[in-house]
């Protein structure tokens, strides 16, 4: 029966003249006691509760993220709003990649595509060792007619609670046209992301047809910041140069082809 332990102790008659009467009787106590004690223990163990799995899932609002989250934003921001003072090190890179079917859709453009390339345009500078940050990274992509911008600022570890665990913080927009067209222009964020260590990301994006007006300091800050890495980077020039050479790329090989 379920609950209920049973113990028998058995003596067996036929070899009674071996032991000694007090012996015997010693020897069945001691029986009894380990008896009782393996059925008390397997009692305990039937009342234990099943084991439980802990599952956690965090959901985003990137359109109207929590006011705690807004507040920690808006502190991220303040603290990299000034023109930066780069170090000596930099790095300006630039390349093609192909998209898949999916990426393609993944990026916005229409269905039946295919491989379509994306080019591409990096500057990253580096920080001195007392600032505020390590390194700042400005990337320009294109894929179609889509040209997106992103700014990436690493934060540098910094005394306890100091950073208030902020890794990096992300600023992009993307426009139609060209990028010299989009560099020109100095397009409005459309998207802020904060990533933090041991704590689910802060994101706050535009999303059309809902009010946003609690969020436009936010989103004015993250303009801001944007707007001085594009002038300490020299976006306006370095991005369109780069670019060219894309298109030299190609008429060297159309004449390669032709020759």
């Amino acid at each position: 029966m379920e609950g209920h332990c049973a113990c028998q102790v058995i003596y067996n008659p036929a070899v009674r003249n071996l032991w000694s009467k007090p012996v015997l009787s010693k020897l069945l106590a001691m029986a009894a006691i380990v008896c009782g004690m393996l059925c008390a223990q397997g009692v305990a163990q039937e009342q234990l509760p099943a084991p439980q799995t802990k599952i956690q899932v965090n959901f985003l609002n990137s359109c109207r993220p929590a006011a705690a989250d807004a507040e920690e934003m808006a502190r991220a921001l303040a603290r990299v709003k000034a023109k930066p003072t780069f170090g000596a090190d930099f790095e300006i890179s630039r390349g093609l990649t192909t998209l898949s079917e999916a990426e393609a859709r993944a990026a916005g453009l229409p269905a039946g595509s295919g491989t379509v390339p994306s080019t591409w345009v990096r500057i990253r500078h580096e920080f001195p060792e007392k600032a505020a940050l390590t390194n700042a990274q400005y990337s320009l992509s294109v894929e179609g007619s889509t040209t997106s911008e992103v700014l990436a600022l690493h934060l540098r570890e910094g005394k306890a609670g100091e950073s208030g665990n902020v890794l990096q913080i992300l600023i992009s927009d993307s426009v139609t046209g060209t990028p010299a067209q989009a560099v020109q222009a100095e397009t409005a964020p459309e998207r802020i992301r904060i990533e933090r260590f041991g704590k689910p990301s802060i994101v706050l994006a535009r999303c059309g047809g809902m009010d946003q007006s609690g969020y436009e300091k936010l989103f004015a800050a993250a303009g801001g910041v944007l707007q001085n890495y594009r002038a300490a980077m020299a976006v306006r020039s370095v991005v369109p140069a780069e670019m060219t050479r894309f298109a030299g790329r190609k008429e060297s090989k159309a004449a390669a082809a032709n020759h």
